[in-house]
């Protein structure tokens, strides 16, 4: 993404463009092929490979340089104490606290779990008398940690304000020669000053929108306005302070200060700048990402200078690499890359400058939960421990990367020869694109013998999910797809842009875990990026889109139902003139096959002019389930209820006479509440068309990503991501031949009205199910396996280590 504004539009540009890598970056675009059937995929599945790579349900692999130490979940800071050991800070779904690492024995050797942290920590002192600050995220505290040496610690706390305050401790800093402590407050919009002896506030200093972190010298702070573009630099000899700011570019986060030089990390422009403090502006950029005409997707996101300052270390989340920048007085240069673990967020250098400590936030990958462990603790962080890598091995390092990565420039072009998909002339013309919730493969599909199921774990099975078995019999049955999200909060983003942004990622493990408020679906730009979906690259080509209920909410919760007055609306720009308001967003007390009826009289008024949408995005939300609150409907109610609409719907459209240029792709947004004997994300995608490939099994592994690039393929968008550009489409599922004959829905066998016991007294409020994903998900797991398979000792949905809810 070019940075856009004043004064920006003809600075020195700097992009990874290394041409060693050639040779191997056209070996990348190879791709086998089969006369008909376009890529050919081979049968793989998440997890460690022979050839020592891991692959991830992304499709991405990785094979981190270095050794790997196992942490908590999503570390997000470390820092070295004096006695070269490492401290890092865990900030995820689970338990969080620090950890201190032995760097020689590569091993935790110590831990201090805390109610809430998020992202800030700073230390100093010398010969093992270290003190550590760290910031309590939602608990609004800050934590004074003082090394006494082996494990002994004493602690302070700071409270900054009361829990129930929207501040948020976030990044920190200490102010030099000044004995300050500077905290930002990432919802307060403000930065805190704490006296580093007594403990006591010395003032707060309002800044930018959603502050990231802040770094200091002796008489300013430097603070990245994640929500402003902007970086805030306050003046700390002036009374009272007083702030300017400096436009940067989208999403700055962590910040480096190098004399009169600020260095800031743009998660949202795939770029580093440059900004001279002396002249208060920007006067260099660097593309750090696989290649400088690659989309959004990189994610630059932590940053580390060498002892010398004449190196820069700049992690990249989303490619799994760390960049490699020298610096000089004019020019910033990527001498390379370094392959670590899975999405990192942090980078530090050993004081000798002869070792990196990476933080990779989701760690060496996820796996398999047959025994329902929520998805929020079973992806791990870790920490690399890697040697600084001369020049012949960070050669060596570079070449790594590319090959783990599946993206290439070629991947931003069209389909091929013999598919449906992407041709100049293609018979598949409309897409209807149905979102649902949250069911693993093996919960619904697990008990088909042709596929690669656990029927144990198959608690929705045929007796309650009929149509999408009889969807996936008559069709495609796959087996191996798996969503990029790990939640609805990332979950609904991969699914509509085929991609979830640093703010996103960093902030729904403390949502869902009770220790932040919702504010993930706000419309601003920081966690839904303008223009940036789906709908709209499609109207910007001039396609006629219609949006039934995704991304939408009640314009009045208060009213009662039926919904006779209530309207859906959107905080998304791009929605608001596309959206039907008479369709249901996420409400529960409305059967799905309310909404089918609904958009079965919009497909009527289609046939009737003549003419259908390019394409239909439609929200089918209640095998979400309430799990067992009283008197409410079961989850096999509701799944069996939400099973019969989809059932419903590809009916009327196979009806239609716009069914011989249709496909409908049906997926779940993510894979968070049920067990899978595969792997946390696999999940469930079904297609319906008449050129869909019956009767198979397409065992290709496909991604939440791959549905997205099939549908840009078929209306001939361009890809919204590098991770769409790297998937898979869905070559194989498609047929040359089409087969117009009409699917004929299945009725239900489950009864839609029985309802759970009005005696059973919920663990969950009843106000939190009410709401996406505010019930304590790995509570309503149990209750959803209780409630199907009750007297089932133990259930396999273990309870998670997260704060309450």
């Amino acid at each position: 993404m070019a940075l856009k504004a004043k004064g920006l539009t003809r600075l020195p540009r700097a992009a990874i463009f290394l041409p060693m890598l050639k040779r191997a970056l056209l070996a990348l675009l190879a791709v086998p092929v089969i006369a008909g059937l376009g890529f050919v995929a081979a049968r793989l599945t998440p997890g460690p490979q022979t050839d020592g790579t891991t692959l991830l349900p992304s499709g991405w692999r990785i094979r981190p340089a270095g050794r790997q130490v196992g942490v908590g979940t999503l570390p997000l800071n470390l820092v070295t104490l004096s006695d070269g050991s490492v401290l890092v800070t865990n900030n995820g779904y689970g338990e969080n606290g620090v950890m201190r690492i032995d760097p020689l024995a590569g091993s935790v050797v110590w831990r201090l779990p805390l109610k809430a942290a998020w992202l800030g920590l700073a230390r100093t002192g010398r010969d093992w008398r270290d003190t550590v600050w760290a910031s309590g995220g939602g608990s609004n505290r800050v934590y004074r940690l003082a090394w006494q040496g082996g494990a002994r610690w004493s602690a302070d706390t700071v409270t900054l304000a009361d829990s129930s305050a929207r501040l948020f401790a976030a990044g920190l800093a200490l102010v030099p020669t000044r004995g300050l402590v500077a905290v930002v407050g990432n919802l307060s919009d403000s930065v805190y000053l704490i006296d580093a002896a007594t403990l006591a506030r010395r003032g707060a200093v309002a800044v930018g929108h959603r502050p990231y972190t802040v770094v200091a010298d002796a008489s300013h702070l430097y603070v990245s306005d994640w929500g402003d573009s902007t970086v805030s630099i306050v003046d700390l000899s002036a009374s009272p302070p007083t702030r300017r700011s400096v436009f940067v570019g989208p999403h700055p986060s962590a910040l480096a200060l190098r004399g009169g030089e600020l260095f800031v990390a743009l998660a949202g422009a795939n770029g580093i700048v440059r900004a001279d403090l002396g002249r208060g502006a920007v006067v260099e950029q660097l593309t750090v990402a696989l290649d400088p005409h690659a989309p959004t997707g990189s994610d630059p996101n932590a940053l580390a200078l060498s002892p010398d300052a004449k190196t820069l270390y700049v992690a990249m989340a989303g490619n799994n690499a760390v960049a490699v920048v020298r610096l000089d007085a004019t020019r910033m240069r990527v001498a390379g890359l370094i392959p670590v673990g899975w999405y990192p967020t942090a980078v530090a250098v050993s004081p000798d400058g002869r070792a990196l400590y990476v933080a990779n936030g989701k760690g060496n990958g996820s796996g398999a939960n047959p025994d329902g462990n929520y998805i929020g603790n079973v992806i791990a962080g870790s920490v690399s421990i890697v040697p600084v890598p001369d020049g012949t091995t960070l050669a060596r390092y570079t070449r790594g990367v590319y090959a783990l990565s599946p993206y290439s420039n070629a991947r931003l072009r069209g389909g091929a020869a013999g598919s449906p998909l992407g041709t100049a002339r293609p018979p598949v013309r409309h897409v209807v694109y149905i979102i649902r919730e949250n069911r693993t493969y093996d919960q619904v599909l697990g008990d088909l013998p042709q596929g690669n199921g656990d029927q144990r774990l198959a608690i929705f099975n045929d007796s309650i999910t009929p149509n999408a078995h009889a969807i996936a019999r008559r069709w495609v049955l796959f087996d191996n797809f798996y969503v990029d999200g790990e939640v609805s909060a990332d979950g609904h983003e991969w699914s509509d842009r085929a991609f979830a942004g640093d703010y996103n990622e960093k902030t729904w493990p403390h949502v869902y875990s009770n220790r932040r408020k919702w504010d993930l679906t706000s419309g601003e730009d920081l966690a839904n990026p303008r223009d940036a979906y789906l709908w709209d690259a499609a109207k910007r080509k001039g396609l006629w889109v219609v949006n039934f209920g995704e991304m939408t909410e009640s314009d009045d919760e208060d009213l009662p139902h039926p919904p006779a007055a209530r309207r859906a609306r959107t905080n998304f720009p791009g929605l608001k003139d596309i959206t039907v308001p008479e369709y249901p967003g996420f409400d529960l007390g409305i059967a799905d096959t309310t909404r089918a009826r609904l958009f079965a009289d919009s497909v009527a008024s289609w046939d009737r002019q003549g003419r259908f949408p390019d394409l239909v995005l439609l929200w089918l939300p209640r095998d979400h389930t309430r799990g067992r609150q009283a008197s409410q409907p079961t989850p096999r109610s509701m799944v069996a209820d939400n099973d019969l609409a989809l059932g419903q719907i590809v009916e009327r459209l196979s009806r239609s006479p716009s069914w011989a240029s249709l496909a409908v792709l049906v997926l779940e947004d993510d894979a968070q509440n049920g067990p899978d004997h595969v792997d946390a994300h696999r999940s469930v995608l079904l297609l319906a068309s008449p050129y869909a490939r019956g009767g198979s099994v397409d065992s290709t592994l496909y991604t939440t990503s791959s549905v997205l690039r099939s549908i840009e393929l078929i209306l001939g968008l361009a890809p919204l991501s590098q991770y769409d550009a790297a998937a898979t489409p869905l070559w194989n599922a498609f047929a040359d031949r089409p087969d117009t004959t009409p699917f004929t829905h299945v009725a239900n066998a489950w009864p839609l009205d029985e309802l759970n016991p009005r005696a059973f007294r919920s663990r969950i409020p009843a106000r939190d199910l009410a709401e996406a994903d505010a019930a304590d998900e790995a509570l309503l797991n149990w209750e959803i396996w209780t409630s199907v398979r009750p007297g089932s000792t133990p259930p396999p949905i273990r309870r998670s280590l997260a704060a309450s809810r």
